[in-house]
Protein backbone atom coordinates (compact mmCIF):
# COMPACT_ATOMS: atom_id res chain seq x y z
CA UNK A 1 0.00 0.00 0.00
CA UNK A 2 1.44 3.39 -0.93
CA UNK A 3 1.75 6.35 1.34
CA UNK A 4 -1.74 7.84 1.61
CA UNK A 5 -1.54 9.97 4.73
CA UNK A 6 -0.41 13.57 4.93
CA UNK A 7 -0.64 16.51 7.31
CA UNK A 8 -2.25 15.61 10.60
CA UNK A 9 -2.27 11.99 9.44
CA UNK A 10 1.52 11.92 9.76
CA UNK A 11 1.08 12.64 13.47
CA UNK A 12 -1.30 9.68 13.67
CA UNK A 13 1.37 7.46 12.09
CA UNK A 14 3.95 8.69 14.61
CA UNK A 15 1.59 7.80 17.47
CA UNK A 16 1.09 4.33 15.97
CA UNK A 17 4.88 3.96 15.75
CA UNK A 18 5.13 4.83 19.43
CA UNK A 19 2.51 2.17 20.25
CA UNK A 20 4.45 -0.37 18.20
CA UNK A 21 7.59 0.49 20.14
CA UNK A 22 5.69 0.22 23.43
CA UNK A 23 4.43 -3.20 22.40
CA UNK A 24 8.05 -4.30 21.87
CA UNK A 25 9.13 -3.39 25.41
CA UNK A 26 9.72 -6.27 27.85
CA UNK A 27 7.61 -4.33 30.38
CA UNK A 28 5.02 -3.14 27.86
CA UNK A 29 1.84 -1.48 29.10
CA UNK A 30 0.05 -1.98 25.77
CA UNK A 31 -0.09 -4.87 23.31
CA UNK A 32 -0.98 -3.56 19.85
CA UNK A 33 -0.38 -6.24 17.21
CA UNK A 34 -1.41 -3.92 14.35
CA UNK A 35 0.54 -0.73 15.08
CA UNK A 36 3.76 -1.70 13.30
CA UNK A 37 1.78 -2.96 10.29
CA UNK A 38 -0.04 0.39 10.04
CA UNK A 39 3.23 2.30 10.13
CA UNK A 40 4.72 0.16 7.36
CA UNK A 41 1.57 0.44 5.26
CA UNK A 42 1.59 4.24 5.53
CA UNK A 43 5.01 4.60 3.95
CA UNK A 44 5.67 7.52 6.31
CA UNK A 45 9.17 7.83 7.75
CA UNK A 46 8.97 8.15 11.53
CA UNK A 47 11.84 9.00 13.90
CA UNK A 48 11.23 6.17 16.36
CA UNK A 49 13.39 3.01 16.20
CA UNK A 50 11.59 -0.27 15.60
CA UNK A 51 12.94 -2.00 18.71
CA UNK A 52 13.27 -0.91 22.32
CA UNK A 53 16.96 -0.74 23.39
CA UNK A 54 18.34 -2.96 26.13
CA UNK A 55 19.61 0.09 28.03
CA UNK A 56 18.07 3.53 27.59
CA UNK A 57 21.19 5.10 29.09
CA UNK A 58 23.29 3.87 26.16
CA UNK A 59 21.37 5.54 23.32
CA UNK A 60 22.18 9.04 21.98
CA UNK A 61 20.44 11.93 23.76
CA UNK A 62 18.20 12.86 20.81
CA UNK A 63 16.99 9.29 20.40
CA UNK A 64 16.56 9.03 24.16
CA UNK A 65 14.10 11.93 24.17
CA UNK A 66 12.13 10.21 21.38
CA UNK A 67 12.02 7.00 23.39
CA UNK A 68 10.76 8.85 26.44
CA UNK A 69 8.10 10.43 24.22
CA UNK A 70 7.10 6.95 23.05
CA UNK A 71 6.97 5.91 26.69
CA UNK A 72 4.49 8.71 27.34
CA UNK A 73 2.30 7.45 24.49
CA UNK A 74 2.38 4.01 26.06
CA UNK A 75 1.38 5.42 29.43
CA UNK A 76 -1.40 7.51 27.89
CA UNK A 77 -2.73 4.61 25.84
CA UNK A 78 -2.84 2.23 28.81
CA UNK A 79 -4.57 4.80 31.02
CA UNK A 80 -7.31 5.45 28.46
CA UNK A 81 -7.66 1.71 27.80
CA UNK A 82 -8.21 1.15 31.52
CA UNK A 83 -10.77 3.98 31.71
CA UNK A 84 -12.80 2.42 28.89
CA UNK A 85 -12.62 -1.01 30.50
CA UNK A 86 -13.69 0.20 33.93
CA UNK A 87 -16.46 2.40 32.50
CA UNK A 88 -18.14 -0.59 30.87
CA UNK A 89 -20.40 1.54 28.64
CA UNK A 90 -21.71 0.11 25.38
CA UNK A 91 -21.44 3.35 23.38
CA UNK A 92 -18.08 5.05 22.93
CA UNK A 93 -16.90 7.92 20.74
CA UNK A 94 -13.22 8.52 19.96
CA UNK A 95 -12.78 12.05 18.62
CA UNK A 96 -9.69 12.69 16.51
CA UNK A 97 -9.18 8.92 16.47
CA UNK A 98 -6.19 8.80 14.13
CA UNK A 99 -4.92 5.23 13.70
CA UNK A 100 -6.52 4.06 16.94
CA UNK A 101 -6.95 0.27 17.16
CA UNK A 102 -9.06 0.02 20.32
CA UNK A 103 -12.07 -1.24 18.37
CA UNK A 104 -9.98 -4.31 17.49
CA UNK A 105 -7.75 -4.92 20.50
CA UNK A 106 -9.94 -4.22 23.55
CA UNK A 107 -12.48 -6.65 25.03
CA UNK A 108 -15.70 -4.68 24.60
CA UNK A 109 -18.93 -5.54 26.42
CA UNK A 110 -21.65 -7.31 24.45
CA UNK A 111 -23.49 -4.96 22.11
CA UNK A 112 -20.79 -2.26 22.23
CA UNK A 113 -20.80 0.37 19.49
CA UNK A 114 -17.64 2.43 18.91
CA UNK A 115 -17.61 5.56 16.74
CA UNK A 116 -14.30 6.91 15.45
CA UNK A 117 -14.26 10.43 14.00
CA UNK A 118 -11.33 11.89 12.10
CA UNK A 119 -10.24 13.35 8.79
CA UNK A 120 -11.59 11.40 5.80
CA UNK A 121 -8.08 10.63 4.54
CA UNK A 122 -7.01 9.12 7.87
CA UNK A 123 -10.26 7.20 8.30
CA UNK A 124 -10.00 5.80 4.77
CA UNK A 125 -6.41 4.70 5.21
CA UNK A 126 -7.15 2.89 8.49
CA UNK A 127 -10.19 1.13 7.00
CA UNK A 128 -8.15 -0.14 4.04
CA UNK A 129 -5.09 -1.13 6.07
CA UNK A 130 -7.02 -3.07 8.71
CA UNK A 131 -9.12 -4.82 6.07
CA UNK A 132 -5.92 -5.83 4.25
CA UNK A 133 -4.63 -7.24 7.55
CA UNK A 134 -7.78 -9.32 7.94
CA UNK A 135 -8.51 -7.65 11.29
CA UNK A 136 -12.03 -8.03 12.68
CA UNK A 137 -13.34 -5.46 15.23
CA UNK A 138 -14.35 -6.75 18.65
CA UNK A 139 -17.38 -4.44 18.63
CA UNK A 140 -19.74 -2.74 16.21
CA UNK A 141 -17.47 -0.06 14.76
CA UNK A 142 -18.46 3.02 12.76
CA UNK A 143 -15.86 5.23 11.09
CA UNK A 144 -17.12 8.80 10.71
CA UNK A 145 -15.20 11.20 8.42
CA UNK A 146 -15.39 14.64 9.99
CA UNK A 147 -13.67 17.67 11.48
CA UNK A 148 -14.31 18.54 15.14
CA UNK A 149 -14.03 22.25 14.31
CA UNK A 150 -16.96 21.99 11.88
CA UNK A 151 -20.47 20.50 12.09
CA UNK A 152 -19.60 16.97 13.23
CA UNK A 153 -22.41 16.06 15.63
CA UNK A 154 -24.98 15.52 12.85
CA UNK A 155 -22.57 13.15 11.08
CA UNK A 156 -22.25 11.16 14.27
CA UNK A 157 -26.02 10.85 14.67
CA UNK A 158 -26.40 9.89 11.01
CA UNK A 159 -23.85 7.11 11.58
CA UNK A 160 -26.08 5.64 14.28
CA UNK A 161 -25.03 7.43 17.47
CA UNK A 162 -27.86 7.13 19.99
CA UNK A 163 -28.70 10.42 21.68
CA UNK A 164 -29.55 10.19 25.35
CA UNK A 165 -27.57 6.97 25.84
CA UNK A 166 -24.61 6.90 28.27
CA UNK A 167 -21.51 7.45 26.17
CA UNK A 168 -17.80 7.18 26.90
CA UNK A 169 -15.97 10.01 25.14
CA UNK A 170 -12.24 9.85 24.35
CA UNK A 171 -10.34 13.06 23.54
CA UNK A 172 -6.76 11.84 23.18
CA UNK A 173 -4.05 14.03 21.66
CA UNK A 174 -6.71 16.33 20.24
CA UNK A 175 -7.18 19.49 22.32
CA UNK A 176 -3.56 20.72 21.94
CA UNK A 177 -4.17 21.08 18.19
CA UNK A 178 -7.27 23.25 18.61
CA UNK A 179 -7.67 26.93 19.37
CA UNK A 180 -8.97 27.81 22.82
CA UNK A 181 -12.32 28.73 21.22
CA UNK A 182 -12.59 25.37 19.42
CA UNK A 183 -11.63 23.48 22.57
CA UNK A 184 -14.50 25.12 24.46
CA UNK A 185 -16.95 24.49 21.60
CA UNK A 186 -15.97 20.83 21.47
CA UNK A 187 -16.44 20.35 25.21
CA UNK A 188 -19.84 22.04 24.98
CA UNK A 189 -20.84 19.67 22.16
CA UNK A 190 -19.79 16.64 24.19
CA UNK A 191 -21.92 17.83 27.11
CA UNK A 192 -24.92 18.46 24.86
CA UNK A 193 -24.73 15.01 23.23
CA UNK A 194 -24.23 13.04 26.44
CA UNK A 195 -26.90 11.00 28.16
CA UNK A 196 -27.05 10.58 31.95
CA UNK A 197 -24.12 8.58 33.32
CA UNK A 198 -21.86 9.37 30.38
CA UNK A 199 -18.12 9.43 30.92
CA UNK A 200 -15.16 11.23 29.39
CA UNK A 201 -11.41 10.81 29.42
CA UNK A 202 -9.64 13.89 28.12
CA UNK A 203 -6.00 14.70 27.50
CA UNK A 204 -5.71 18.36 28.40
CA UNK A 205 -3.96 20.99 26.34
CA UNK A 206 -0.91 22.40 28.16
CA UNK A 207 -1.99 25.62 29.88
CA UNK A 208 -0.22 28.33 27.88
CA UNK A 209 -1.00 31.73 29.38
CA UNK A 210 -0.64 34.80 27.18
CA UNK A 211 2.26 36.61 28.87
CA UNK A 212 5.32 38.42 27.42
CA UNK A 213 7.42 35.36 28.27
CA UNK A 214 4.99 33.06 26.47
CA UNK A 215 4.94 35.32 23.42
CA UNK A 216 8.74 35.27 23.29
CA UNK A 217 8.80 31.46 23.38
CA UNK A 218 6.07 31.22 20.76
CA UNK A 219 7.87 33.68 18.48
CA UNK A 220 10.96 31.47 18.63
CA UNK A 221 8.83 28.40 17.91
CA UNK A 222 7.07 30.18 15.03
CA UNK A 223 10.39 31.08 13.43
CA UNK A 224 11.62 27.50 13.77
CA UNK A 225 8.46 25.80 12.50
CA UNK A 226 6.87 28.33 10.16
CA UNK A 227 3.59 28.19 12.11
CA UNK A 228 2.20 31.75 12.32
CA UNK A 229 2.35 33.36 15.75
CA UNK A 230 -1.32 34.38 15.64
CA UNK A 231 -2.26 30.72 15.22
CA UNK A 232 -0.13 29.79 18.21
CA UNK A 233 -1.59 32.58 20.34
CA UNK A 234 -5.09 31.21 19.70
CA UNK A 235 -4.02 28.18 21.77
CA UNK A 236 -3.17 30.23 24.84
CA UNK A 237 -5.51 30.43 27.83
CA UNK A 238 -7.34 27.17 27.00
CA UNK A 239 -10.53 26.29 28.88
CA UNK A 240 -10.15 24.02 31.89
CA UNK A 241 -12.17 20.83 31.19
CA UNK A 242 -12.64 20.33 34.94
CA UNK A 243 -14.37 23.71 35.20
CA UNK A 244 -16.38 23.37 31.97
CA UNK A 245 -17.67 19.90 32.81
CA UNK A 246 -18.09 20.72 36.48
CA UNK A 247 -20.29 23.71 35.63
CA UNK A 248 -22.50 21.31 33.63
CA UNK A 249 -22.95 19.06 36.66
CA UNK A 250 -20.34 16.44 35.78
CA UNK A 251 -18.05 15.02 38.46
CA UNK A 252 -14.65 15.83 36.99
CA UNK A 253 -11.22 15.01 38.35
CA UNK A 254 -7.69 15.93 37.35
CA UNK A 255 -5.17 13.15 36.70
CA UNK A 256 -1.53 14.19 36.64
CA UNK A 257 1.05 12.40 34.52
CA UNK A 258 3.25 11.92 37.58
CA UNK A 259 0.40 10.04 39.22
CA UNK A 260 0.21 7.72 36.21
CA UNK A 261 3.97 7.18 36.39
CA UNK A 262 3.52 5.89 39.92
CA UNK A 263 0.39 3.89 39.08
CA UNK A 264 2.02 1.99 36.23
CA UNK A 265 5.62 2.00 37.46
CA UNK A 266 6.78 3.90 34.37
CA UNK A 267 9.15 6.84 34.91
CA UNK A 268 9.29 9.27 31.97
CA UNK A 269 12.81 10.44 32.74
CA UNK A 270 16.26 8.94 32.99
CA UNK A 271 16.95 9.84 36.60
CA UNK A 272 15.29 11.63 39.50
CA UNK A 273 17.21 14.85 38.77
CA UNK A 274 15.35 15.33 35.49
CA UNK A 275 12.23 17.51 35.33
CA UNK A 276 9.05 15.64 36.33
CA UNK A 277 6.75 14.71 33.45
CA UNK A 278 4.07 17.16 34.62
CA UNK A 279 6.33 20.08 33.69
CA UNK A 280 5.67 19.69 29.96
CA UNK A 281 2.38 17.78 29.88
CA UNK A 282 -1.18 18.90 30.23
CA UNK A 283 -2.28 15.82 32.14
CA UNK A 284 -5.75 14.30 31.92
CA UNK A 285 -9.31 14.78 33.10
CA UNK A 286 -11.82 12.05 33.81
CA UNK A 287 -15.48 12.95 34.23
CA UNK A 288 -18.87 11.36 34.84
CA UNK A 289 -22.19 12.98 33.95
CA UNK A 290 -24.92 12.96 36.59
CA UNK A 291 -27.20 9.89 36.52
CA UNK A 292 -30.77 10.00 35.32
CA UNK A 293 -33.07 11.30 38.03
CA UNK A 294 -35.76 8.83 39.09
CA UNK A 295 -39.29 9.83 38.22
CA UNK A 296 -41.34 11.07 41.21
Amino acid sequence: MSNSVTGVGVTAVAVAAARALESDRPDSLVADPWAARLVRASGVAVPFPERWPDRLEDVPEIERSLLIGAGYIGLRTRFIDDELRSGGLTQAVILGSGLDTRAWRLDWPAGARVFELDDAEVVGFLEAAMAAAGAVPACERSAVPGDVTLAWAAKLVTAGFRLGEPTHWVLEGLLPYLTAHDQRALLDDVIALSGPGSRAVIERAPALVDTPETRERLETYALATGIPLDELLQRTDPPDPVEVLGDAGWRAEEVQVSGLERRYGRALRIDAADEPADGGRGGFVTAIAPPRRPRP
